[in-house]
């Protein structure tokens, strides 16, 4: 999010979050910091690249470098290795402000690459890389949780879309997150686009799914707390036994995101497009709006399996995937879902370009989504090398 947002976090005792963060303070968990309802904010992690094999390669610190001195409304961060950066946008309010800024973000960030001779690419998962090769960024943080979780750290050299929904109130964060829970399915199998793994076909139109799950904190918020006041308690229990430090701590599939005023979905690969990435986050943005326009209902189920097997279901087979409403128990094909989402959802939309974010998200469907193209690259005899090259090339290409 942009500095405005690091500013109200300042006010919140953002000093105490970094130090709960970094590990060198006391648990903390800021109140939730309102925003407008349906602000939103886009984070993307990218890979980056050798212009001459596309393997990963450890220059996002000088390309940070570069990035730092520019003036921008968006911002560049480090990440967890060496090879990967996030850039985040500034607030956005709707399709084509955010299209147009990410499609900035993009050109400035490869740019920067070019002049240290790598590339970028958007992609959930780098094809043909080595967990081990990879080299964590010199920040205590990263060093920290190195020691915490091992190889698990290296291992999670992969690269992810979060959406970030400003909402007006704590407790409707959490009766959205509850919703939004439910749907995350239906935005991996939209955004899958790894179907490679270590160098191997995994059978996964997301296998980069398949890693944050590794992690003790991952999955979904309990479905028992239903207010703000319940989870701080959550948060003050799991504190109190040492397992969590901040909110960061928790990596759940949607999770508020109080210092931000936000909701905060984090399934998604990173696009391949940016402006696959700008009608997806609208997508998100739409049903947190329609959610918090009718008050007081709940997702009719809590079943915990029927939501570990959508998202399965969703990182095996894409947009091709079928999808177990939890609603009312009926089967159908995510695509069918999709559409009728965005038919709804058109209906009553105020965003004047949103009918530009369902026209992108149609013809990623109807192109059988990112993971088809890719495969269909590897059936045509291209190597794991091509296949990072032409990833790339999709993403630096306007």
């Amino acid at each position: 999010m942009d500095n405005a947002l690091k500013r109200a976090a300042a006010q919140t005792g953002s000093s105490a979050q970094e130090l709960a963060v970094a590990g060198t303070g006391p648990a903390f968990l800021p109140p939730f910091s309102t925003s407008k309802m349906g602000s939103m904010g886009i984070e993307l992690e990218l890979m980056v690249l050798d212009r001459l094999t596309y393997d990963l390669l450890p220059a996002a610190p000088d390309i940070l470098r570069l990035l730092d001195a520019q003036k921008k409304e968006w911002m560049a961060t480090p990440e967890i290795t060496t090879s990967m950066l996030e850039v985040a946008t500034s607030v956005l309010g709707g399709y084509a402000q955010a299209a147009a800024q990410l499609e900035e973000i993009r050109s400035s960030v490869q740019r920067a690459a070019f002049q240290v001779g790598a590339a970028i690419s958007g992609g959930g998962a780098h094809p043909f890389q080595k967990w081990s090769e990879q080299r964590i960024y010199p920040k205590d943080r990263y060093r920290d949780s190195a020691k915490k979780f091992g190889y698990l750290t290296k291992l999670f050299t992969v690269f992810g879309m979060h959406v970030h929904i400003g909402v007006s109130d704590a407790d409707e964060a959490i009766r959205i997150c509850a919703w939004l829970t439910q749907r995350a399915p239906l935005f991996i199998a939209l955004s899958a686009n790894s179907p490679c793994w270590q160098g191997e076909d995994s059978g996964f139109c997301s296998s980069r799914s398949n890693v944050v799950g590794a992690f003790p904190m991952s999955g979904t918020m309990p479905s028992h707390i239903r207010t703000w006041d319940q989870f701080q308690a959550h948060f003050e229990q799991l504190a109190g036994h040492g397992i969590v430090n901040s909110i960061k701590d928790f990596y759940w599939d949607v999770r508020p995101k109080p210092e931000y005023g936000t909701v905060e979905l984090r399934v998604l690969d990173t696009p391949l497009k940016p402006a696959y990435a700008a009608a997806l986050a609208s997508y998100a943005r739409e049903l947190c709006i329609e959610v918090f326009e009718r008050p007081q209902m709940w997702p009719a189920t809590d079943c915990k399996e029927l939501y570990v097997w959508n998202r399965f279901n969703a990182a095996k087979d894409g947009v091709e995937a079928m999808w177990i409403d939890p609603q009312d128990g009926t089967r159908r094909p995510i695509t069918q879902v999709v559409a009728s989402d965005l038919e709804r959802l058109s209906a009553r939309s105020t965003d004047p370009d949103f009918a530009r974010a369902c026209g992108v998200i149609h013809e990623l469907m109807d192109r059988g989504g990112q993971a088809r193209w890719l495969k269909a690259h590897m059936d045509a005899g291209s190597g794991m090398n091509d296949l990072a090259r032409v990833a790339s090339e999709m993403f630096e290409h306007r």
